[in-house]
């Protein structure tokens, strides 16, 4: 386990640029986020997390991750992701002075509660704030789906040694909690992260830059040959494992940032849990038959700012100097052969690698997705090109210009950039999609499934999926969003907030509640509009709906169903979790959703349900296309 972190001396952030220039341009970036503005002190954290963790749609993220408020012990976010395994608990601090300090040390030493809290007792003992998150840190950890752990301290200050030796023990300590209460399925890797001005700004500028190791590389090769194109020029041969590990273990093995993976879409996932086997078997071929890696192995590929082939020395071999490096493709392979056992073998194998200089953003990004095509971090790259997914681009623009990705990620350069108001983010509307046709496991435990499994994706995304129908789900999905996040300020304003009101908020906070909702209110359709529904994929609102108007729209019809929400609770048994068996949770869901149907029929005749339920049929326009 690490609990390292490099950094510059507090003078500076390198690269000739000082802290105040840092400081100045961050502060000019984050003016500009004002989509981030909602979430108050929170800002900086939010936008730490999106640069670190490339995240597409981070106020999706932001519903579940924030806990900052009363009673938060040192957490003011955890963040789980599924797809990189990877949990993520960080404690912010935002001051209004201008002048560069260090901050108060406590705050880093705060996040020691977080392990005492979160990691040490029991979910059910935690105060309502904390418990939703800790029923799900405590799950993920028992099914060993956590495999790297960070504790974060987010500030707008100079990074120091107090506050790095305070996440270094706080690490220690959620090491030694963690090997005894989950000896099995602890976490491989545990770090602490000084996330000052040097650190932000360095990772602002690896989102505008792909190749964040910068430094003058040499490699000795038996031969070589070159291709160029146009706007790029690359370099192809073979490199000894030794070197590869060097690179590593010098950029990246004790590198919290994964540098030299910057272009990549994930780093190295480990040898161990349920991304784990490939690179296990890399590593036994290193091992055992060092001589055929490169006919068993596809190779790795790198970004360059410049490469020069010097020529053949007495040997015949060449030496290749490179500007800088970033491996986009070979994450795996690089750190599965790097292992510490692995630098003192003295045999060691060759790899085909390509090193690929390219001035053009655009390509670069589209070099980036493509090598990456057999990782299935982010399956919704394998969809962006097929037809439907194109139809629905068009069809969103005829609405009236809304802005819909269609499954392909957002590039690099524009992660920083606050995103257009009417904008649809198709990893986010597939989750919205499953949930309300019948999936709210799914779209909450297994997005990553609603696009690589064939038939999950036909169902979802086919002729019959209209942008109209896909905007209406997405907006249900924001409008539960939105009522989270109102029933969160109530309580931190009245913390004694008592009776349902109490329970609405306590349901709402719980992990995977958000598409449960979806879920139940799309059991409630035939109620809404007084008539049965003859296809579901059909409905949609008429005229020119702006994302705002759709989102108005169900915030209306939600305002007389939110009380009864609570009784959905038994669908979250667990937390969704794969504990659970798959007939006792799906027919959990199915009693609560039948349940909660039956409660929001009965209310169909009181006046002020009625009149929002009216007007809700009069905006929806069934068949629309």
């Amino acid at each position: 386990m690490t609990t390292h972190q490099q950094g510059d001396k507090v003078s500076g952030v390198g690269d000739g640029v000082t802290a105040q220039q840092a400081a100045a341009v961050l502060k000019k970036v984050l003016d500009d986020r004002t989509d981030l503005d909602e979430y108050g002190a929170d800002k900086r954290l939010l936008f730490a997390l999106q640069l670190h963790q490339g995240i597409d749609d981070i106020h999706a993220v932001a519903v579940d991750a924030l806990t900052d408020g009363g009673q938060d012990h040192g957490c003011d976010l955890i963040y789980i992701d599924p797809d990189s395994e990877k949990l993520i608990i960080a404690q912010g601090f935002e001051t209004p002075k201008s002048a560069l300090a260090e901050p108060k040390v406590w705050k880093a030493a705060a996040l020691n509660q977080s392990v005492a809290w979160l990691l040490s007792g029991k979910p059910e003992d935690l105060p309502s704030r904390l418990k939703p998150a800790g029923e799900a840190i405590h799950q993920a950890l028992q099914d060993g789906h956590i495999k790297e752990m960070q504790f974060w301290f987010v500030h707008n200050q100079l990074e120091s040694v107090n506050a790095r030796a305070e996440l270094d023990a706080t690490a220690h300590l959620a090491a030694r909690v963690l090997q005894d209460a989950y000896p099995g399925s602890s976490p491989e890797r545990i770090i602490g992260l000084d996330v000052g001005v040097h650190t932000l700004y360095r990772w602002y500028q690896g989102s505008r830059s792909p190749i964040l190791v910068t430094d003058e590389i040499t490699v000795t090769v038996d031969d070589c040959f070159e291709l160029s194109s146009g706007k790029w020029r690359a370099v192809c041969t073979a490199v000894d494992t030794a070197w590869l590990q060097n690179l590593y273990w010098e950029h990246n093995g004790t590198d919290e940032e994964n540098r030299l993976f910057s272009a990549n879409v994930r780093g190295f996932v480990g040898v161990k849990g349920k991304k784990g086997a490939i690179n296990n078997a890399i590593r036994k071929t290193v091992l055992e038959q060092p001589g055929n890696l490169f006919v068993l192995n596809n190779g790795v590929t790198a970004l360059t700012g410049g490469v020069k082939v010097g020529a053949p020395g007495p040997d015949g071999r060449r030496v290749i100097t490179l500007q800088g490096l970033s491996i986009v493709n070979g994450a795996q392979t690089t750190g599965a052969v790097s292992a510490d056992t692995l630098r003192r073998q003295t045999e060691a194998g060759q790899l085909l690698i390509r090193f690929v200089v390219c001035d053009d953003p655009s390509l670069v990004s589209e070099v980036i997705r493509t090598t990456n095509r057999q990782l299935a971090t982010q399956p919704a790259d394998f969809r962006s090109n097929d037809r439907t997914q194109l139809r629905l681009i068009k069809e969103f623009q005829q609405l009236g210009g809304i802005a819909y990705d269609g499954g392909r990620r957002t590039d690099p350069s524009d992660i920083a950039v606050a995103p257009p108001a009417n904008r649809v983010v198709a990893t986010t509307a597939a989750k919205a999609l499953a949930a309300f046709h019948g999936d709210p496991y799914i779209a909450y435990n297994e997005p990553g499934r609603i696009w690589s499994d064939d038939g999950l994706y036909a169902n979802l995304f086919g002729d019959h999926t209209t942008a109209r129908h896909v905007l209406f789900c997405y907006g249900l999905q924001r409008a539960v969003e939105q009522a989270k996040t109102e029933y969160a300020a109530r309580c931190r304003n009245d913390p004694d907030l008592k009776n349902n009101p109490r329970k609405v908020h306590d349901f709402l906070q719980r992990r995977g509640a958000v598409p449960v909702v979806v879920d139940a209110v799309a059991a409630c359709m035939d109620t809404l509009l007084g008539r049965g529904t003859r296809d579901p994929f059909m409905l949609g609102f008429s005229r020119q709906p702006t994302l705002a108007k759709v989102i108005q729209h169900w915030h209306q019809v939600l305002k007389p169903i939110v009380p009864f929400l609570p009784h959905l609770a038994p669908a979250l048994q667990r937390g969704g979790a794969k504990g659970v068996g798959e007939h006792d949770r799906a027919k959990a869901v199915e009693d609560a959703r039948t349940n909660f149907a039956g409660m929001v029929e009965s209310l169909s005749d009181q006046d002020h349900t009625k009149t929002a339920f009216d007007i809700f049929r009069q905006n929806l326009g069934e068949g629309a296309r």
